[in-house]
């Protein structure tokens, strides 16, 4: 799979285009979070974004290029926080773990409308966009992957299936946004974090942190 695809713009000016990107995802996205991507119509964008539907065309081509520009978005917000995880190699493996955790649980919850829409609405993206957007998810677990080889390696973690491990770590990094219904009552934030975190080092074989 790819993550390369590339949004067809009439305009010439990439950071016009870019700029305009941001824009239009920006509208979309409270209206993808409020009422569904089926139900939001272009017209209802393009009054949102201040962007004249004329002209609006002309920085993408159809609803499904803003609903993959959205899913980026949100990509992009997580890559640094996934490759600074994979570079750190002078950290101990625990405490890296324990700190990435920590960090995109709070993104997360943060933008939990954007993280809950995405998951929810990819669906609707066609085989290519979809394609591309399952190749930015692989590429997040693929960067937790190599950190726990890495602590495996190391004997400091115990788990016979590193790949395994990092999709469900990928899958518990959204686990609040996806299922808040069911934990908010029930816990603070923070002790949330605290029970998610101490129950993944668990799994990875972490007797103590």
């Amino acid at each position: 799979m790819s993550e390369i695809k590339e949004v067809v713009s009439e305009v010439e000016n990439k950071d016009l285009v870019k700029k305009k990107h941001e824009q239009i995802v920006k509208a979309a996205s409270e209206l993808f979070s409020k009422q569904g991507y089926h139900k939001t119509t272009m017209r209802e964008i393009s009054k949102a974004s201040g962007i004249n539907l004329s002209y609006l065309y002309k920085y993408i081509s159809s609803k499904d290029d803003i609903l993959f520009l959205f899913s980026q978005s949100l990509y992009k917000k997580w890559v640094q926080l996934y490759e600074d995880l994979d570079k750190s190699t002078d950290k101990n493996l625990v405490e890296q773990i324990d700190g990435f955790l920590r960090e995109v649980l709070i993104v997360n919850n943060t933008l939990s409308h954007e993280v809950r829409t995405m998951y929810t609405e990819s669906r609707h993206l066609d085989k290519e966009s979809l394609r591309a957007v399952l190749s930015m998810e692989s590429r997040c677990i693929r960067q937790i992957e190599k950190v726990i080889s890495r602590g495996i390696e190391q004997g400091v973690f115990k788990t016979e299936d590193p790949f395994f491990v990092a999709n469900i770590i990928q899958y518990f990094a959204t686990f609040k946004t996806l299922r808040g219904w069911n934990f908010n009552n029930q816990y603070t934030f923070t002790r949330y974090i605290e029970l998610l975190i101490d129950f993944i080092l668990k799994a990875l074989g972490v007797e103590e942190k």
